[in-house]
């Protein structure tokens, strides 16, 4: 029996591996050397035996002729889980030859969660390639820079994904929390903003585990070291980031933002920031009243010092840079513009005299306006 395509790859590949470890062994060393040559020997047993037994891969290559099915692939499922599921529902024939060909091909880690069509008129090498492809029933999902958990739960809910309720309760189940390794009371500022094709039948835990596996992938190992620099640890660079997200609009102010944080910070000063009031209130205000500044809450930086007690929101990647790496400023203070800038301040005079400047525009374009 011919090989197929797939299968003679796959031995190929074997062969080829074979023949690298004969002529470039990993250790020019005498012992090395002679150990190298007999796991390559080694291999090319195996290879021999595998090839006599070519006419029998074959056959487990070959389509099993089962009606094409809907296939659904959980988050978090291996090549040999998938092909365990394919070889349940007669499209294969061998789940070991399927994860075989995944990993000698370099394909396992490949494989995404979604729902597949897959006939069982295909050999497994093809049926491979299908699964690599967009799954299907995919719904486009974007979660823009600052939104709160509440607010995902409900874009989400509104996209027909996920059931708000049951979402929120799971961003704060601890058991959940401690699996996805992410030390807080719950996932606030850990639903990373992105854009996402999310498949319309996951479930809420399955949607959960893709948006903070993002947000730890964008999390690279340089920010990480990072933090030691900064001084704070992952939960308070992420409270703080998600401070930025909301108080920066123009993107060259996020690290002159977050400098003006930090040296509050380092003088134990309060960080008076009107979103984490705002997050307290569980409102959005054009302007905060002297009542709101006096919110009753851990999360109101104008009554109390230092960060408050987690994010209240996701920041981007960019604030989250901002964090870690702020601008060397004298600032302390800053003031909205109306136009998405700000004015910076070394002193609370300075800081006084930009807010009067502020209201004297206004009132000219009210009046101009008018």
């Amino acid at each position: 029996m011919p090989l197929s395509p797939g299968i003679h790859e796959f031995f190929l590949r074997l062969f080829q591996r074979y023949k690298a470890l004969v002529n470039d062994p990993p250790c020019r060393s005498r012992a090395n050397h002679r150990g190298g040559r007999i796991l390559a020997g080694a291999i090319a047993v195996a290879a021999g035996l595998a090839l006599a037994a070519a006419s029998g891969v074959s056959h487990l290559d070959s389509p099993t002729g089962a009606q094409e099915q809907t296939i659904r692939i959980q988050t978090g499922m291996s090549a040999r889980h998938i092909g365990e599921k394919l070889a349940q529902h007669g499209l294969i024939r061998s789940a070991l030859l399927f994860e075989w060909t995944a990993r000698i091909r370099g394909l396992a880690a490949e494989l995404e969660a979604g729902t597949y069509q897959v006939s069982g008129g295909e050999t497994t090498a093809a049926i491979l390639e299908d699964l690599l492809r967009a799954p299907l029933e995919m719904v486009r999902v974007t979660l823009p820079e600052g939104m709160t958990r509440h607010q995902t739960a409900q874009l989400l809910q509104r996209q027909g994904l996920a059931d708000s309720s049951r979402f929120l309760a799971l961003t704060e189940d601890a058991s959940l929390l401690r699996q996805l390794r992410v030390e807080a009371e719950n996932l606030e500022g850990y639903l990373y903003p992105e854009t996402y094709f999310l498949d319309h039948h996951a479930t809420e835990e399955e949607i959960i585990r893709r948006i903070v596996a993002e947000f730890f992938s964008a999390f690279s190992d340089s920010l990480y070291v990072r933090l030691d620099s900064v001084g704070l640890s992952l939960h308070q660079v992420v409270t703080l980031a998600s401070i930025v997200e909301r108080e920066a609009v123009v993107a060259q102010e996020r690290s002159v933002i977050a400098s003006i944080f930090f040296r509050r910070l380092h003088l134990n000063r309060r960080l008076e920031s009107c979103a984490t009031v705002e997050f307290a209130l569980g409102v959005h205000k054009k302007r905060l009243t002297n009542a709101d500044l006096k919110v009753v809450s851990p999360y109101n930086t104008y009554a109390h010092r230092g960060l408050p007690p987690g994010p209240i929101g996701s920041p981007g990647r960019a604030s989250i840079i901002a964090a870690l790496y702020p601008a060397q400023t004298e600032y302390l203070y800053f003031v909205a513009r109306g136009d998405g800038t700000h004015s910076f301040s070394r002193t609370n005079r300075e800081h006084e005299a930009a807010k009067r400047a502020f209201k004297r525009e206004e009132r000219r374009r009210r009046t101009r306006t008018n």
